[in-house]
């Protein structure tokens, strides 16, 4: 090792118990075994005894929504009755929960739960709604006279299947509370971040699971390497890990506020570095926070965080590298540092102490994201859970300005529970809202948000704003090469830049020129001159290609960028120059690998791009001219443009396109 790494040293987590008023138990298997929180049950101190088995046991699933679906234990008809007695002896039962799903649309009969020598309660299941009996919900008992005693429960399905997730269990003897020990809550405001704070660095985005493990110079001296962490369902929350832990400082760098990154867990003191220089992604631990000449104040970061817990962490040194950043598309994933926010974002989760005996209500930010606007009205929902600690009272839930949300209950138990936020929406624009939650003294507020976005033109785009979220329709593809998709509508042409959906898979794989693509979505970014695309989410690709040939120019500039072109009689230097009658010297490469020929060309189509701040065509064909070739054809033998009623037209080979390749009638 070299001696800028120190000798590591012990860690220990510790953790506070206290009493609460809700147990949770998951299913994991068909015979009832169940977990708290992350702890399997041991059938003997706790958990259930499997009265019947159930037919079967599916972890289900996450929609881009983050909605889950199918989890949990399936009773269908042939396993009817099926069901578990619960190992401990509950006092003062108030509330039982019960998380199920069925079939997309089918799925019917009865849970039954008996509470010791009491009469069983009966919640009857319906037939779900068409598509919707598959998305994990929850169904509630009510004990109006407290009932004590074990707890069993049994299925009777009459029609397809009824899926068991967790069962709920409101007592006063329940144990388990996300109160009882520290937990590591998602950061959404800077002012959050304390000095000394211990944090974890997880990836945004809502499926993938991997957080920032510690560097280990065994595994790779440039970068650390992402490994599993326990994300809560709606991403509030992270499972402490101590392979992930770090000390956050708060400090001051030319006069401005400043952060440094310590690893004082494995090392005696350590920290993190974005150690590129000028040419590397490079990410490292290093034992000193000094200036150096190569690489500047290396060792300082400064954070900014977005509502949704996006966090921007950018390094205050000289590396051209200075984004840390998560890259699902390595082989392991890993954390480093890139030039551009071109992988996936981060976010940043700190340690908050068990609460103990103080009473508290905790509600998570509720983000919708964007929701595209293809119709006269939009409208959602999200299920959210308020936690409660040591209250005496009923919750009390409103909104400050109920205007565009809407809450499925204005009463939540003083316990806790589940929360619906719905929405409806019409127009564009950003909706801001605050949920605010009271029993008796204690309060608690949280944002509710989202941004709604209407299909806009290449053209309307291209006046975004950094980062802003962009939803294109109707872009047809002209030319693809590994991550870079380029495209055109009758407005103008974009880059794609497809760095992939945070899991490896690039959302362009596939993809080929002339398929159409519908719901473009992703943040926009003015790369140096051009107008490109990050997309966040998939989109729709149509099932029949369109002809896409390419548009003749005689003068090239800077508002052509993206464009696919061809330029006629062009002739190109060993020094990688492109003229012709109209052009000169402009640069040229061979950016797509198609083994780009000097020479003379009938001609030479390409890519317009901006490369350090200069026009460069990157080549796509090319045509030899010939002797039995004219040296400049006709112009109907080309992609020439006209207009036509208002109507950009492309004049290919004496057929009528329009920009998007659909033929025109003429």
């Amino acid at each position: 090792m070299k001696n800028r790494f120190i000798t590591l040293v012990l860690f220990i987590i510790l953790s506070y118990s206290a009493h609460a008023g809700i147990t949770t138990y998951s299913f994991v298997s068909k015979d009832w075994i169940s977990q708290v929180n992350a702890t399997t049950c041991d059938g003997v101190a706790d958990g259930w005894v499997c009265d019947k088995e159930a037919y079967s046991y599916a972890e289900g699933y996450t929609d881009a929504q983050g909605r889950i679906y199918g989890r949990g234990v399936s009773v269908k008809t042939g396993t009817t009755g099926a069901g578990a007695t619960s190992v401990v002896h509950f006092e003062n039962v108030r509330i039982i929960d019960i998380n199920f799903c069925q079939n997309t649309s089918k799925g019917k009969g009865s849970i039954y739960v008996q509470i010791g020598d009491n009469t069983a309660h009966e919640l009857v299941i319906n037939r779900p709604a068409k598509g919707q009996g598959q998305y994990n919900r929850d169904t509630t008992i009510q004990v109006t006279t407290p009932e004590s005693g074990k707890i069993r429960f049994w299925v009777e399905c009459t029609e397809n299947a009824i899926n068991i997730n967790t069962i709920s269990i409101r007592s006063s003897n329940s144990g388990s509370s996300p109160f009882t020990t520290d937990t590591y809550q998602l950061v959404t405001h800077i002012d959050q971040l304390q000095d000394s704070d211990q944090i974890i660095i997880g990836v945004y985005h809502p499926t993938v699971t991997k957080i920032m493990g510690y560097f280990n110079e065994e595994v790779s001296v440039n970068n650390i390497h992402a490994i599993e962490g326990e994300y809560s369902d709606d991403r509030m929350q992270l499972t402490a890990n101590n392979d992930a832990i770090y000390t956050l400082h708060r400090g001051e760098l030319d006069g401005e506020v400043a952060f440094y990154i310590e690893d004082n867990i494995r090392y005696e003191s350590a920290y993190l570095v974005a150690s590129g220089g000028k040419t590397k992604n490079r990410l490292a631990l290093w034992d000193k926070l000094y200036d150096s000449g190569t690489y500047g104040n290396y060792g300082y970061w400064d954070i900014s965080i977005a509502n949704t817990g996006e966090a921007t962490i950018m390094n205050l040194g000289n590396s051209i590298g200075k984004y840390l950043q998560y890259n699902a598309s390595n082989n392991p994933p890993l954390f480093s540092c890139y030039a551009e926010l071109s992988q996936t974002p981060v976010c940043i989760y700190r340690r908050v102490e068990a609460l103990g005996d103080t009473m508290a209500i905790i509600a998570p930010l509720t983000n919708f994201g964007t929701v595209l606007l293809d119709h006269t009205v939009s409208t959602g929902e999200r299920n959210i859970t308020i936690n409660a600690n040591r209250l005496t009272e009923d919750i009390n839930a409103s909104l400050k300005h109920n205007q565009h949300f809407q809450l499925s209950s204005n009463t939540i138990d003083r316990d806790g529970g589940q929360l619906t936020i719905s929405y409806s929406i019409s127009e564009s624009g950003y909706y801001l809202d605050t949920l605010v939650l009271q029993s008796g003294d204690v309060r608690c507020e949280a944002t509710v948000m989202l941004r709604a976005v209407a299909p806009m033109t290449i053209a309307q785009a291209a006046q975004s704003t950094d980062h802003e979220t962009i939803y294109l329709d109707s872009v047809v593809v002209t030319k693809k090469y590994d991550s870079y998709i380029f495209i055109r509508d009758t407005t103008g042409s974009m880059l794609i830049y497809d760095t992939g959906d945070g899991t490896g898979h690039r959302y362009g794989s596939g993809l080929q020129q002339g398929h159409v693509l519908r719901h473009v979505v992703g943040r926009f970014r003015n790369y140096y001159g051009v107008p490109e695309l990050s997309p966040t989410q998939a989109w729709e690709i149509e099932k029949d290609k369109v002809e896409c040939p390419p548009v003749i120019i005689n003068q090239l500039d800077s508002s052509d960028v993206c464009a696919y072109i061809r330029i006629a009689d062009a002739a190109i230097s060993e020094e990688s120059l492109l003229s012709s009658a109209t052009i000169s010297d402009v640069s040229i490469a061979d950016k797509f690998d198609m083994g780009m020929q000097y020479g003379s060309f009938r001609y030479v189509d390409a890519i317009v791009m901006i490369v350090w701040n200069e026009v460069q065509l990157w080549c796509v064909a090319q045509e030899r001219q010939t002797s039995d070739v004219p040296a400049i054809a006709a112009p109907n033998m080309l992609g020439v443009k006209m207009l036509h009623n208002g109507q950009l037209i492309i004049n290919h080979n004496g057929v009528y396109y329009t920009i998007l390749g659909e033929k025109y009638p003429l």
